[in-house]
């Protein structure tokens, strides 16, 4: 007999934010494909992380819950066994788990369990491009007293034949959907890719896709901006930003755009295989990221752990799944943790853990989403938690390998050394966002508030402002009330109390 149970492909570029894709206004870019899934799939036009970084906001992912609700909020604690996710839901109903890209999200006992030892179903690494057969470039070109140095623009890469390939964990994903057989189990195919996350670089194509020229308009300018927080400052400044032309930022944005144009090649392969071999039929595909990058705004790049800038938040969801109300938009705000209550319902299962997202199946059935409801993010660590912040030089001892601190070589060397010298400027932050307004509360520094009706662009921090007192206040109040009713969670099965 066939399983007809639905398929999933969770398609999950690192670092996309939501204002660079095609199909979100961005006037620029060409993502064909991107522009395909949502004009045949649901787009959500405010998704929004719950952390501004890697690790933390795929935890999210997976579990429904907020990052304090398990201490996920830095880099380095990662899923483990003893935690609900959304993959060992599908695995104990008897699904194949195929996962290609990178992991920033299970510990490695956790992984062993998801994946088991099928090496046909895992291929994990950081990048499937720089170590292909054929591919060159992709290098820091300037020497370590450049001010370009730390800005993480590299060359493009090369091929012999002068076009691109594609990366290495597509290539297997589109292997493993033209070996599926009828009969096969149900499958949740990952692909958690590399790109856009910087070093801003892609094959030669790509790279000068977009003139930079015509994108120095688009950029948010530091100079114009009030109120921002000090530790932006303090980023321009240990990674020499300070010193780098608007030019040099309008190329890292123009890269950054061709990044996401290669990346949309490589959803097109997917589509046109589940097209090919009528998968299609039943597999769901959805398409978003784990956080956005800053890529020249601001004077800024990559991202920052307690910043909570759009840039950084604001990412694409589109889902595409059979039957459902095609070309529907969601104007209404969602959180990306959402995906895991909606991946459960549409597989027919029931999450067995208390948790905090809500399921988008109705909007996947055309219908509009609360127009109440508030975003929230956090991030940040604190002083007496040194093994969080990215300085901490017993992160690999033993292991052969340097930590940021000892490698003054690396990129991200500077965001250790000035988390070392100036550890508040990564202080703990808790941010509520509703469709008018954004408060930032941090433990250190400075907070915001900003009018999204008359600053979208957040250029202009109005928290000491007397005439959004009544605002602040009020969204105070929410932050706190959010706190305390996310405090932690009840166990959805109860224990005896006497003795057997």
């Amino acid at each position: 007999m066939s399983d007809k149970r639905m398929n999933f492909i969770f398609f999950f570029p690192d670092e996309m934010r939501a204002d660079s894709v095609s199909c979100y206004g961005n006037p620029t870019v060409k993502m064909p494909n991107y522009d395909r899934l949502a004009k045949e799939g649901v787009k959500f036009d405010k998704c929004f992380v719950q952390n501004p970084v890697c690790s933390p906001s795929r935890c999210s992912v997976m579990t429904g819950l907020y990052v304090h609700n398990f201490g996920h909020r830095s880099l380095w604690h990662l899923l483990r066994p003893y935690e609900p996710s959304l993959f060992r839901y599908l695995k104990n109903a008897g699904y194949d788990i195929a996962w290609f890209g990178k992991n920033d999200l299970y510990s490695q006992a956790y992984l062993d369990e998801i994946l088991g030892d099928n090496e046909e179903m895992r291929l994990g690494d950081s990048s499937h491009i720089q170590g292909s057969e054929g591919v060159s470039g992709g290098k820091n070109p300037y020497s370590i007293d450049d001010p370009e140095y730390y800005s993480f623009l590299h060359s493009p890469f090369k091929t012999e034949t002068g076009k691109p390939v594609i990366d290495d964990s597509i290539t297997k994903a589109l292997d493993f959907l033209n070996s599926r057989k009828q009969g096969d189990k149900p499958f949740m195919l990952f692909l958690p890719i590399v790109m856009p996350h910087p070093p801003y670089k892609v094959f030669e194509e790509f790279y000068n896709m977009y003139d930079p020229k015509e994108l120095i308009e688009e950029l948010k300018s530091p100079d114009e901006t009030s109120g921002k927080p000090s530790f932006a400052e303090l980023i321009r400044k240990y990674r020499r930003l300070d010193k780098l032309s608007p030019e040099f930022f309008a190329k890292i944005y123009a890269v950054y755009l061709g990044m996401n144009s290669y990346v949309d090649l490589m959803l097109g392969e997917l589509l046109e295989t589940l097209d090919r071999t009528g998968l299609y039929k039943n597999t769901t595909v959805i398409a978003s990221s784990d956080h956005g990058d800053w890529a020249g705004n601001y004077g800024l790049v990559e991202k920052w752990p307690n910043a909570m800038d759009d840039d950084l938040l604001h990412v694409p969801l589109i889902i595409r799944t059979p039957d459902n109300k095609a070309g529907h938009s969601v104007r209404e705000q969602v959180e990306l943790f959402d995906i895991m209550p909606t991946a459960l319902e549409l597989a027919g299962i029931e999450a067995e853990h208390t948790h905090f997202a809500r399921s988008l199946v109705p909007q996947l059935n055309g219908a509009s989403g609360d127009p109440l409801r508030a975003v929230f993010a956090e991030g940040g660590y604190d002083l007496h938690e040194p093994v969080c912040f990215e300085n901490f030089e017993g992160r690999f001892a033993g292991s052969g390998h340097q930590s940021f601190m000892q490698n003054p070589a690396g990129v991200y060397y500077p965001k250790a050394l000035q988390q070392k010298e100036y550890p508040e400027s990564v202080c703990r932050t808790a941010m509520i966002r509703t469709s008018e307004y954004k408060l930032v509360k941090r433990t250190s520094g400075e907070n915001e508030l900003y009018d999204l009706k008359k600053d979208p662009r957040e250029m202009t921090n109005v928290y000491s402002d007397e005439c959004y007192r009544d605002i602040r206040l009020d969204l105070e109040s929410k932050l706190l009330d959010w706190y305390i009713k996310t405090a932690d969670t009840v166990p959805k099965t109860s224990d005896s109390r006497g003795f057997k």
